[in-house]
């Protein structure tokens, strides 16, 4: 349902429940007095306002607000013109009504015209009419009361209708800029991260066919090319999986998987780039470690989580990987010796506050910065925390905590 079918639906409602509540409160009035026309009045007030919600409920929106304006401009023309207790002046409250709510230009001119025509006519009919009202005083003007308040109150309705939209709009066209520079950020990544590896296999490749490149020498690139082809597939898989979580293509399947298997994976990935780097690993995650996790999901953090300390740690630095479990959750930890961060910075980086920009690493590595905030999804898809502490210069540690599996993956 649209922004202004929910308001309108909104107005109905309450435009209904107003007749219902005040046409109630009156029969009330008028019965403990006597007044038997004008309960029978009120009574047909309320069944206006019972009939227009029971329409909406079933979802004939247009007939309910037909009924509304209708239903209420012939009870409150009788009103006025029988009974002579100002009730004429709610006709510009349905007429108001009216021109707000109906969308379609020929039933809203109608009702807004029947309303409007029915007020002008007991206007001047009352005018002729040297007759005072049949009500007692303080009955005609509690009327006129209620009218103001009536008033009053569409109008305010329709002042806060306006300003949600407003403030939706503004809402939208955030997402909408957030939504264009991340595209952005997917154009320069492909252009660049993607088209360059492979153009550069491709190259070498046809080189070797054409026999401009020898064997031998592509013997000598073979392990810089499937560094770079390495790269490519995990900033492939990071754009694929941002962009599913980002349409909410992607749901969790816990299962009983193995961190140990997981951070061994992810350490065979980053093998390469951690040897260019001369970084030393440290890994204690203990051969035991079973959590409740999506396997594809659980592969991607830890992937990402040890990518990202390379990244940041500089030549001859030391990453320390270890897990330890408290209660029924395992906590896995990346620890590294890296450029760090201010805490401010890093109190934020998983708190869906903080957007995914591009970075470079200590040896200008490139990357589009999704890797953590896919890791910040993927951990809260399969119920788990994550955090970081850093330091500038002193390095980083980042934390998650899964659900522990008693049972063997």
């Amino acid at each position: 349902m649209s922004f202004a079918e929910s308001s309108r639906l909104t107005g109905l409602n309450a435009g209904a429940w107003l007749m219902i509540s005040f046409g109630g409160l009156f029969v009330i009035m008028n019965a403990l007095q006597g007044s038997v026309n004008f309960v029978a009045l009120n009574l047909a007030f309320v069944s206006a306002g019972a009939t227009t919600l029971w329409l909406a409920a079933a979802g004939f929106h247009r007939t309910a607000l037909t009924v509304l304006s209708g239903g209420s401009c012939l009870v409150f023309f009788v009103a006025a013109i029988v009974f002579r207790n100002g009730m004429e002046n709610y006709l510009l409250v349905t007429m108001a009504a009216s021109i707000l709510l109906l969308d379609r230009p020929a039933t809203r001119i109608a009702l807004a015209g029947l309303n409007g025509a029915a007020f002008l006519y007991a206007k001047l009919r009352l005018a002729e009419d040297t007759v005072g009202p049949i009500l007692p005083t303080y009955r005609y003007a509690l009327n006129i009361l209620l009218f103001l308040l009536a008033l009053a109150g569409i109008i305010e309705f329709f002042r806060v209708l306006d300003s949600d939209y407003l403030r939706s709009l503004e809402t939208k066209n955030a997402e909408l800029d957030s939504s264009n520079k991340a595209k952005e950020r997917l154009f320069s990544v492909i252009a660049h991260d993607l088209r360059g590896p492979v153009g550069n296999l491709k190259t070498s490749l046809d080189m070797l066919g054409s026999g401009s490149l020898a064997a031998d020498e592509f013997a000598g690139i073979v392990s810089d090319l499937a560094a770079d082809i390495d790269k490519s597939y995990d900033c492939l898989e990071n754009l694929l999986s941002w962009s599913a979580t980002q349409l909410g293509g992607i749901r969790a399947k816990p299962e009983p998987q193995s961190l140990r298997e997981a951070v061994d994976d992810a350490v065979r990935l980053s093998s390469a780039a951690m040897g260019r780097k001369q970084q030393t690993l440290a890994n204690f995650v203990p051969e035991d470690a079973t959590v409740l996790a999506d396997h594809q999901q659980l592969h991607a953090i830890t992937r990402n989580l040890l990518s990202n300390a390379v990244k940041f740690t500089g030549n001859g630095g030391r990453i320390e990987l270890s897990a330890a479990r408290t209660g029924d959750t395992w906590t896995f930890a990346v620890t590294d010796t890296g450029v760090g961060m201010p805490a401010e910075k890093a109190a934020s980086l998983f708190s869906g506050r903080s957007k995914a920009s591009a970075t470079f690493g200590t040896d200008a590595e490139k990357g589009l910065g999704l890797g953590l905030e896919i890791c910040r999804e993927f951990v809260a898809l399969n119920n788990g925390k994550i955090s970081a502490q850093s330091q500038p210069g002193k390095g980083t540690q980042i934390k998650i905590s899964l659900l522990a599996s008693d049972q063997a993956a």
